[in-house]
């Protein structure tokens, strides 16, 4: 069965087909037309396969130019996004005066006049970079560091989210917290083993006390 990915090449060549047809048709009926008006026949038979030409030196020169960018940067920025989260969290806190978010079911309490549902999301992923420094990692096993950086400063972030979700909601505090974790992969067979990026999604109870 084709992948979803293979489905839209073959639309996508048959349509480059269809109106490189079109054109070529065009430029037989006007051939009569003079000279200026085969030649922009021409190019308009052949603008499809310029635009994709085009497409493909620009990707060839600016992928390089953002491998490079990831292995300078990537990990600088994914520890200044987590310090970020912390810095929040704790303003958080101290305009609390608490931690809002709690394990637990809140059943020590009875003086609740209302509850509701809380959550907060975000998908993050490895840059290329990482996802190389990351293949090599598995050839011998171990903790793969470039993935766990990703994965603490997202949930980090997500779990920072909920509690400014929280407290926008005006919600005393948040119970029984959960957080899960998804992995988003591509659809194409070839790379249906490899992880692009990763969902987490954090939820829990809004409390709010007499």
């Amino acid at each position: 069965m084709d992948s979803p990915d293979n489905r839209i090449g073959i639309v996508a060549v048959v349509s480059l087909l269809m109106l490189s047809s079109f054109s070529i048709v065009a430029v037989a009926q006007n051939s009569d037309a003079g000279e200026g008006s085969i030649a922009w026949g021409l190019i308009l038979c052949l603008l499809p396969f310029m635009i994709l030409a085009l497409f493909g030196i620009l990707w060839s020169l600016a992928y390089p130019a953002l491998f490079i960018w990831g292995a300078a940067f990537s990990s600088g920025d994914v520890e200044k996004s987590h310090q970020d989260a912390i810095s929040r969290r704790m303003v958080s806190r101290e305009k609390a005066g608490k931690e809002i978010l709690n394990t637990i079911n809140g059943g020590y309490r009875g003086d609740v006049s209302s509850s509701g549902l809380v959550h907060a999301n975000g998908v993050f992923g490895p840059s290329h970079w990482q996802l190389l420094i990351a293949f090599f990692n598995n050839l011998v096993g171990g903790s793969v560091t470039s993935f766990q950086q990703v994965i603490s400063a997202g949930r980090a972030e997500v779990m920072q989210r909920l509690r400014e979700q929280a407290e926008a909601q005006g919600w005393d505090e948040v119970i029984n917290v959960r957080i899960d974790t998804s992995s988003m992969t591509p659809q194409s067979q070839n790379n249906k083993n490899t992880v692009r990026g990763v969902e987490i999604f954090a939820y829990g109870t809004g409390i709010r006390y007499d």
